[in-house]
């Protein structure tokens, strides 16, 4: 999501009497001016504020589940740093 945000940011398709000069490859300018034209100029802005609205949800979500929730990862170092639960199934399966 964040290449495509970024090609987008890098859209130089002209808006009213603005023509900015390209930054990406004509083929590819070609194509978002084409889908600028067919936006009436809301088409790449309006994806962009999706994008960031999505990262900026997912951003959320991750700092709410590593404030509240334990992770997987705390607790596999928990187990292999001797709890002891592991070894004594080990020995039962070796005897």
């Amino acid at each position: 999501m964040k290449e495509l945000g970024d090609l987008l940011d890098q859209d130089r398709s002209p808006l009213g009497d603005a023509r900015p000069p390209t930054v990406l490859e004509p083929g590819i300018q070609h194509h978002l001016t084409h889908f600028s034209l067919i936006t009436h100029g809301f088409g790449s802005p309006a994806i962009i504020a999706a994008i960031t609205a999505i990262q900026n949800y997912l951003s959320e979500m991750i700092k709410y589940i590593d404030k509240n929730c334990p992770t997987a990862a705390g607790a596999e170092a928990s187990d292999a740093g001797g709890s002891g639960k592991q070894n004594d199934k080990d020995d039962i399966t070796r005897n």
